[in-house]
């Protein structure tokens, strides 16, 4: 009786199996459609890309500066020109530009899915393991974040490349449907570069040592990939890490990065400094769960090999992120690589396959409970990317939270002008300088007494502005995190404060080193010199300084109304 229903649902599966792609885009989105009422993440890379990118136009001049420069120090040239387009369509509608990520997300469920299958993982169970991949926890900020486009489009077009390469290798002869995608998948974000690797392995699979039939197919991918990498290093390949630079490939990572793509232990988007003793269950986890497959291919020599080109294609998808840097490889964090675990989920359904088959509702029952714990802690771990005050908070709540969290958290403090948030930044500098390396607790210390002191001339305190106008004069050299983020609204608000205080020369004086020692971009210079002019009586630079100010931002009402009183003084 039991098997008799079992084959019923077989039947009915196999029946409606030509929807399963469909099924499994949909299925991939599910949980992130929360996602279509966020607004932009304005202080973690959405300004740059999106809603201060001076470049954002879609027209001809935007277009060859796409190509020609890096964004963010990556180059990134079709993600440039798609939010271009979405800019056009969408404006200043965030909605917009997250149901593109959505529509992107989908595509790549369903790509995977089609690769499984030409892996010959069984369609109920590819299904169910495109789900597990695209609902891991880990995926969350990929999906959620506008500026994760790149990550989000350079991955659809991988696995699209990587599912016509494997049907090259299933016919025998070269196409050049998997090249082009490949070179546009290097064009929208660099971390596909293992591909052209991991495509190496799977032609060696199917065909081992037939090296003339190996050569005919592998050419095409491998002059693309050749082609991609080098355009890649000649537009300033060696900025990719955010953390300003490469390093030896540190592999203590991959177990954790290995048990991290089935399930996160700890999810952080400013990835925390680890400690080793908190590391060693995710460690564990990671090598049960390698153990554990290669356990499953016994003794066949097929199996074995199988296993061994799984576990290089997982150690080559990892070498970007393993290589980039204290920042990326800090703590788990899939949008650095979808290869990864998209790698780790085919491993599972190959040499899962057999079992799969053996015992079914004890792989219905697994999946079922991993599927609705990663449900579950989606929907909640998602909202941390719907404002960027909670995504900061959140992440700066570590035990040993990156400065990156602090310093945005502080950077919010600042755009929405919050004086008990930007004092909380500060003392979490101070209260994190005496666990930092000897090179890096001035840096907090700095970062810190800086904070709290603007904190307090925010707040209005009485002879704060004093204070931090000291700050800003002092001889003695000072170490801050992105000091063009913070400068110069202390000397804004410094200068500001001594203005209520009647102190008119000082505030001056002040504005005079800022300008001297160029704290700020270009508008927020002319304003400050326009503001010099003003305070000295120098009514012509307050006009010419402000107006010049005025063309950078025409829409700042404050600035407009600054001018008309410079142009009623003689």
């Amino acid at each position: 009786m039991e098997s008799g229903r079992i084959s019923g649902w077989m039947q009915s599966v196999r029946r409606f199996r030509r929807y399963f792609p469909l099924v499994a885009a949909v299925c991939a989105v599910l949980p992130f459609l929360p996602s279509l009422g966020y607004g932009f993440l304005y202080e973690w890379d959405d300004g740059g890309f999106v809603t201060e990118n001076a470049h954002i136009a879609l027209n001809w001049p935007n277009l060859v500066h796409a190509f020609t420069t890096t964004l963010q120090s990556v180059y990134t040239p079709l993600t440039s020109v798609w939010l271009m387009a979405d800019h056009a369509l969408f404006g200043d509608w965030a909605g917009g530009y997250h149901l593109v990520n959505l529509l992107l997300y989908g595509g790549c469920g369903a790509l995977l899915f089609l690769i499984m299958r030409r892996l010959r993982i069984p369609a109920s169970a590819a299904l169910l393991l495109a789900v597990l991949w695209a609902w891991n926890p880990g995926k969350c900020e990929s999906v959620a974040w506008i500026a994760e486009r790149k990550g989000l489009a350079s991955s659809f077009f991988a696995f699209a490349s990587f599912w016509c390469f494997m049907r090259d290798c299933r016919r025998e002869r070269a196409g050049w449907a998997a090249p082009v995608l490949m070179l546009i998948a290097f064009l929208f974000k660099p971390w596909v570069l293992p591909l052209p690797g991991v495509m190496c392995l799977y032609a060696w699979s199917r065909h081992p040592g037939e090296y003339r039939k190996l050569l005919k197919l592998l050419w095409p991918v491998m002059a693309a990939g050749c082609a991609g990498a080098l355009l890649v290093m000649g537009m300033t390949f060696r900025d990719l890490s955010v953390s300003g630079g490469g390093g030896a490939p540190d592999f203590r990572y991959v177990l954790r990065y290995f048990g991290a793509a089935v399930w996160p232990f700890s999810l952080n988007p400013i990835h925390p400094r680890p400690v080793w003793g908190s590391l060693l269950p995710e460690l564990a986890w990671g090598a049960v769960l390698a153990a554990g497959l290669w356990c499953a291919a016994g003794r066949s020599r097929e199996r074995l090999r199988v296993s061994l080109l799984f576990t290089l294609a997982f150690l080559g998808t990892a070498l970007p992120v393993l290589t980039s840097g204290g920042f990326t490889n800090a703590d788990y964090c899939d949008r650095y690589n979808f290869l990864l675990s998209a790698v780790a989920w085919c491993w599972i359904g190959v040499a899962g396959g057999r079992y799969f088959r053996r015992f079914p509702r004890v792989s219905a029952w697994a999946a079922g409970i991993l599927l609705a714990g990663c449900l579950l802690t989606d929907l909640v771990y998602l909202e941390t990317f719907s404002d960027t005050r909670l995504l900061f908070g959140r992440a700066a709540a570590a035990d040993r939270p990156a400065p990156k969290a602090l310093e945005g958290l502080a950077l919010v403090a600042v755009n929405r002008s919050d004086p008990g948030l930007l004092h909380q930044a500060g003392a979490l500098f101070l209260a994190q300088q005496p666990f930092q390396p000897e090179s890096r607790r001035k840096t907090y210390s700095d970062m810190g007494t800086l904070l709290t002191r603007l904190a307090r001339t925010m707040a209005g305190e009485a002879a704060a502005g004093r204070e931090l106008a000291m700050l800003l004069t002092s001889d003695a050299p000072r170490d801050y995190y992105t000091p063009e983020a913070f400068l110069p609204s202390a000397y804004s608000l410094a200068a500001g404060r001594l203005i209520q205080d009647g102190n008119a020369a000082e505030a001056a004086a002040l504005l005079e080193l800022q300008l001297k020692r160029k704290a700020g971009d270009a508008y927020q210079l002319h304003f400050s010199s326009g503001l010099a002019g003003f305070l000295t009586k120098d009514f012509e630079r307050a006009r010419r300084e402000w107006r010049a100010a005025l063309e950078l931002r025409p829409g700042d009402a404050r600035l407009r109304e600054n001018l008309k009183r410079a142009e009623a003084m003689p």
